[in-house]
């Protein structure tokens, strides 16, 4: 309450401040709710005690609530309640923010859950798969790995993890989980066709580059965005006279003779900018005091995030011409 010019008025109820319907009294009758001064709740706690089983008595530091009085029967009833609604939460509510399909069984194999990207992998809606058995609404699951990782969950309890042919996708893959939780089974998967094509691509490359190196006629050299060299092969360290380590880290440009380096420096550029291949006559100057006429095919190499430099193929310009036991003859 606040005073002015002799009127009492009500204030306005601000943060932190005695709710409305409590007033601070300092021993006041029974009331629909009160506010108790913390010196007068130590001096008179016998009293507030008692009141607190009938209604709760609220504690207050300088007309600031800071405390509650509630009997044991009001706080085991918040109690339930808070169980309760915990209760009520579904544990796998997180299945849908998830970029992973989740199907989730029961022991028969009914389906309870599914998620959204379950759906749209499988091409069917939730609502047309939950509460019914997971082969009749997923036929194409039955027969594969699926099943047999499925049935080692729900029988053993046992958790499994494969990448595995996909029933859902001509020539896909699919990375599969199956576990126990809270007395379900969960299938869990993803396609992972693009990722094994990649490691089928990078098993292609290096099975290409060991060959090279067994064909022993074939340079490889791969530079950076920066034309420093990465990678070369052993032909090429062979051709040139000079270790592997002292080449790696070396401007490819500058093994060039002078007069061709300018127009080979040019060329690496342009393929390395996306400007096409390259096909290119330079001479290299090896270790051995000469120079070697070769055939350099220039193809910019491309990664994850961009252009990563180039890979140059080198092969000498006269096609009998190659190496022996020896080296380059």
């Amino acid at each position: 309450m606040a005073y002015k010019g002799g009127i009492p008025h009500q204030r306005s109820q601000g943060a932190g401040e005695v709710p409305r319907q409590f007033r601070v009294v300092a021993d006041p009758e029974a009331t629909e709710g009160t506010g108790v001064p913390a010196a007068n709740f130590v001096r008179c706690f016998a009293k507030w005690r008692d009141e607190a089983l009938v209604k709760p008595v609220f504690v207050t530091n300088h007309g600031r609530i800071t405390h509650a009085l509630v009997g044991i029967n009001q706080f085991m009833g918040l109690s339930e309640q808070a169980d309760t609604a915990g209760a009520g939460a579904d544990p796998f509510e997180l299945a849908e923010w998830i970029d992973e399909a989740v199907i989730i069984c029961d022991d028969d194999l009914g389906v309870v859950s599914m998620n959204r990207m379950a759906a749209a992998t499988c091409g069917i809606s939730a609502s047309q798969c939950v509460g019914r058995k997971l082969y009749d609404c997923l036929p194409q699951l039955q027969g594969t790995l699926y099943e047999v990782n499925m049935m080692r969950t729900v029988q053993a309890n046992e958790p499994t993890s494969a990448d595995i042919p996909s029933p859902l996708r001509k020539d896909g893959w699919m990375r599969l989980q199956t576990f126990p939780l809270h007395g379900r089974n969960v299938l869990m998967f993803r396609d992972i066709t693009e990722e094994v094509e990649h490691h089928r691509l990078a098993d292609v490359k290096t099975a290409i580059i060991e060959a090279m190196a067994v064909h022993n006629a074939i340079g490889y050299v791969r530079v950076g965005v920066s034309g420093l060299i990465d990678r070369v092969d052993e032909p090429f360290c062979d051709l040139l006279g000079v270790p592997e380590e002292r080449l790696r880290g070396a401007r490819l440009v500058d093994l060039v003779s002078r007069e061709k380096r300018v127009a080979f420096k040019s060329e690496l550029e342009e393929a390395m900018a996306g400007n096409g291949a390259r096909r290119v006559i330079a001479e290299f100057i090896s270790n051995r005091g000469k120079t070697e006429t070769l055939v350099a095919a220039i193809v910019q190499l491309k990664g994850a995030y961009g252009a990563e430099g180039a890979v140059v193929l080198l092969t000498s310009v006269d096609p009998g011409r190659g190496l022996d036991d020896t080296g380059w003859r």
